[in-house]
């Protein structure tokens, strides 16, 4: 299956898994969340502490974050 979805302007990037840990709740604070989509540098989604815990055990960092349609 694909699914096809509108990528808009890039927010923001999560450089490494600490930044993540220590950045998420408050760069994600003010976002609406349904607008938005985090992809690793192998193009996977990050949604769940596991994906991000998974680029950062393979090198798939930086996460990116985009806002979406």
């Amino acid at each position: 299956m694909v699914i096809e979805i509108e990528v808009m302007e890039k927010l923001f990037e999560f450089s490494s898994f600490t930044k993540w840990v220590n950045k998420a709740s408050s760069w994600f604070d003010e976002i609406d969340l349904n607008k938005i989509i985090c992809v690793d540098t192998k193009g996977r989604l990050c949604v769940k502490d596991v994906e991000f815990m998974r680029a950062r055990d393979d090198g798939s960092f930086p996460v990116s974050v985009y806002r979406i349609c």
